[in-house]
């Protein structure tokens, strides 16, 4: 936390903002961008402990609560007489029910936030004027994680097609590898 306040009181400063007195200090820390949990294991999680933080965004209130009742069904159905699972096996297919193929998939797009992190001030001035410039559909379903990955390819093409050609030379300066990674992932990735 002493990082994060060294660095805001440094940017404040560049910027000419002088701070009068602080009223309140709130610290909190949103687990953006963390891995997913290594599966399988016995322990089922949801919301920031399953993964479920949207790795370019920090939000996962939509996703831990369309999450909830697949974790619940999941749950009642493999404990039940049809199936009857206890341990490792349930929470193995718990887990799967909660992280589906294309869910992983889904989430493997979201490659965004390292892109973001090494853009200037300017550069994410720019890069977030085109993401809410975005039509409604694209920015509400990539922000609750509703998009499949084809909406998310053009969900993609269509950011990159907002930004001016300046974000678009910093996107691809910055993003190459990470793209490239992301679909070497998608092409190794199992059901």
């Amino acid at each position: 936390m002493e990082d994060i306040q060294e660095r805001m009181v440094a940017r404040l400063r560049h910027l000419g903002i002088k701070v009068n007195g602080i009223e309140e200090d709130d610290r909190c820390v949103l687990p953006m961008d963390g891995p997913l949990p290594l599966l399988p294991q016995r322990v089922v999680g949801i919301g920031g402990t399953a993964g479920m933080v949207h790795p370019s965004t920090g939000c996962m209130i939509a996703r831990t609560l369309a999450a909830a009742p697949v974790v619940a069904n999941s749950i009642v159905e493999y404990l039940g007489p049809i199936h009857g699972l206890l341990g490792d096996e349930l929470s193995s297919r718990v887990w799967k029910d909660l992280w589906p193929i294309e869910g992983r998939r889904q989430r493997e797009f979201c490659f965004g936030m390292d892109v973001l992190l090494k853009l200037d001030l300017q550069a994410t001035r720019r890069f977030f004027d085109a993401l809410f410039d975005l039509e409604p559909r694209y920015l509400l379903g990539f922000r609750s994680s509703r998009l499949i990955l084809p909406e998310l390819v053009q969900f993609g093409l269509s950011l990159f097609s907002h930004t001016s050609n300046t974000s678009r030379l910093e996107i691809m300066s910055k993003g190459s590898l990470p793209l490239v990674n992301m679909v070497s992932n998608l092409l190794q990735e199992k059901h």
